[in-house]
C-alpha cells in the first residue's frame, strides 16, 4: 500500500501485462452469466401470462406504495479520515395509479398533475461510526443505542404512531397480536445464551441478560452489531439498516391497512426496491418474513380478500444483466421461471447448491412486458410454501398466485425514464436518494458542525499543498 500522495510509477503494470503465468490464468476462465446456447432451453422455462391464473383484475388496482432507501458514509474531516458518520434515509411513497393511467393517453403531461398524484413520507438518522462513542459506551454499544432509539422514534407514516419497532414486534408475532418480546440467540454484551435452557429475550422497552446483566436493546434482534468495525468503515451495517427499514416499513403499511381498512388491500401493489430478501445477519428474519407473509395471505383469504400484492424489482446486478443478455429468447409477455438448477449453473455455484433458503422470502423470475424489455421480481409464494425450499411444487408455477396480477399492472406502469425503470421505483427514488457531490459536503460539514471536538474552522480546511497549483 502507497504512502499517503505516493504515486505508482506509470510503468509499474508492464511486469503483470508480460507475465505468461497471469495470461494463463485469464485464459482458464470462461464467463458463467453469459447467453445459454440453446433457444429452447429459455422457452421451455417461460409461459405466458394468459396461461397463469389470474386472481383479479389489474384496473382494480388503483394505489402503488413504495419504499426506497439511501445510505452513505462521510469522513468527519480531513485530520480524523477514520472517523466516520453515516446518514440514513428511508422513503415511502403512494401513486394513484388511476391518475398515471389517464395521463398515459395524453399528448402532453402535466409536471402539476403528476406531482399531486404523488404523496411521499421519509425519515433520516445518523448513525455513529468508527471511533464516535456514547459517553461511557464503548463503539458497539453506542451503535446499539442509536439504532434502538431510531427504530423506537421512526414512524413509517405521519399519520400513525406506528413506529419501525412496532413492525418489528409484528413481524415477530401473527395476526392476532403483535409479539411482546423477541427472542436473541445470543447476549450481544457477554456472547452467551440465557443460563439453563432459559430464553434470553428482550420487549420494546429493552431487557437485561440474565448471565451478565448487561443492557439489551431490541435493536439487538436485528444483529447489525455484529459487523460493527471499530476502525474503519462501517458502510456494511448501515446498508443491513437500511434494508431492514425498507422490509419493516413496508410491512407496517400492510399491517396498517388490514387493522384498518382491509379493502385497502384489493386495490393496492406494494413495491420494494430490490429483492424480497435479507443476508448477512439479517437473514434469520427471512423465516419471519415467510410466516408473517403467509398468516396475513391466509387471513385476507377467510375476508374474501387477494392476497397482498407484494414485489420486489431489481435495477441492476448479476440477473439484471443475464435478463438483458437473455431478453430476446423470452417472447413478449411470457414470464421466465429461474430453477434452482438454472440459477446454479448461470450463477458458477454447485449444482447441490440449495440457493436463496436462508435468505429469499420471494422467488425471482423474469417477466418480459409488453414493452418487449425484461425486469427481474421477487414474488412471494403462497402460503405453506418457500420460496427456496427445494421442493418440487415451490419450483412451479401454481405456487405464485399473484405473479399473473402483479405482472399485468408492472406492464401498466412502465417508464422510459431509467433502464428497467417502472414509475413508483423512480419515485421513491426520487424522495430517497442521498445526492452526492455538494450533497455529500454537505452532510460532512453538519458533522463537523455537530459533533463535539470535531468542530473545525473551516477556512482552515484546505487541500495539502501538492495539490494546489
Amino acid at each position: 500500500m502507497p504512502y499517503p500522495g505516493e504515486k505508482a510509477s506509470r510503468l509499474g503494470h508492464v511486469d503483470t501485462v508480460r507475465n505468461e503465468a497471469v495470461k494463463a490464468a485469464l485464459q482458464r476462465w470462461e464467463i458463467t452469466n453469459s447467453r445459454p446456447n440453446s433457444k429452447d432451453e429459455i422457452e421451455g422455462l417461460c409461459r405466458p401470462l394468459a396461461d397463469l391464473p389470474r386472481i383479479g383484475d389489474p384496473g382494480d388496482v388503483d394505489f402503488s406504495i413504495t419504499v426506497d432507501g439511501s445510505d452513505t458514509e462521510v469522513e468527519a474531516t480531513r485530520d480524523h479520515p477514520t472517523v466516520k458518520v453515516g446518514y440514513l434515509r428511508v422513503a415511502g411513497s403512494m401513486v394513484q395509479l388511476d391518475v398515471f393511467r389517464a395521463l398515459a393517453i395524453e399528448r402532453y403531461i402535466d409536471p402539476r398533475a403528476v406531482r399531486k398524484s404523488q404523496t411521499e413520507y421519509a425519515f433520516d438518522v445518523a448513525l455513529p461510526g468508527s471511533q464516535l462513542v456514547r459517553p461511557g459506551m464503548s463503539g458497539v454499544d453506542t451503535w446499539r443505542s442509536e439504532l434502538d432509539a431510531f427504530l423506537m422514534s421512526s414512524r413509517f407514516d405521519s399519520s400513525t404512531s406506528m413506529t419501525l419497532a412496532d413492525g418489528l414486534l409484528a413481524l415477530h408475532g401473527t395476526r392476532e397480536g403483535r409479539a411482546e418480546a423477541i427472542s436473541l440467540r445470543v447476549c450481544p454484551n457477554c456472547g452467551q445464551g440465557a443460563p439453563n435452557g432459559a430464553q434470553l429475550t428482550v420487549a420494546a422497552q429493552g431487557g437485561r441478560c440474565p448471565s451478565c446483566s448487561g443492557v439489551l436493546y431490541l435493536a439487538d434482534a436485528l444483529r447489525t452489531h455484529e459487523e460493527y468495525n471499530v476502525e474503519g468503515s462501517n458502510f456494511t451495517p448501515m446498508g443491513r439498516v437500511m434494508s431492514a427499514a425498507e422490509r419493516l416499513m413496508t410491512l407496517c403499511y400492510l399491517n396498517f391497512f388490514a387493522d384498518s381498512a382491509p379493502e385497502v388491500l384489493r386495490h393496492t401493489i406494494f413495491v420494494t426496491d430490490g429483492p424480497l430478501a435479507l443476508h448477512g445477519p439479517l437473514a434469520p428474519l427471512k423465516r419471519r418474513f415467510v410466516e408473517h407473509l403467509g398468516d396475513l395471505a391466509n387471513w385476507c383469504e377467510n375476508q374474501k380478500l387477494v392476497a397482498p400484492l407484494l414485489v420486489g424489482i431489481e435495477k441492476s446486478g448479476a440477473f439484471v444483466e443475464h435478463a438483458e443478455l437473455i431478453a430476446d429468447l423470452i417472447p413478449i409477455g411470457h414470464v421466465m421461471r429461474l430453477p434452482n438448477a438454472y440459477i446454479n449453473r448461470i450463477s458458477g455455484r454447485s449444482e447441490d447448491n440449495r440457493y436463496g433458503e436462508d435468505e429469499f422470502y420471494g422467488r425471482r423470475f423474469i417477466y418480459r412486458t409488453q414493452a418487449g424489455d425484461p425486469l427481474v421480481i421477487t414474488v412471494p409464494a403462497a402460503p405453506g410454501y418457500s420460496p427456496y425450499d427445494g421442493s418440487d411444487g415451490v419450483e412451479g408455477w401454481e405456487a405464485y398466485p399473484t405473479l399473473r396480477l402483479i405482472c399485468e399492472v408492472l406492464d401498466s406502469l412502465r417508464t422510459r425514464m431509467y433502464q428497467h425503470a417502472v414509475i413508483p421505483v423512480a419515485l421513491a427514488h426520487s424522495a430517497a436518494a442521498l445526492p452526492l457531490g455538494v450533497g455529500r459536503s454537505v452532510l460532512t460539514m453538519m458533522a463537523q458542525q455537530n459533533i463535539p471536538g470535531l468542530k473545525v474552522d473551516m477556512q482552515a480546511v484546505q487541500p495539502p499543498t501538492y495539490f494546489k497549483r
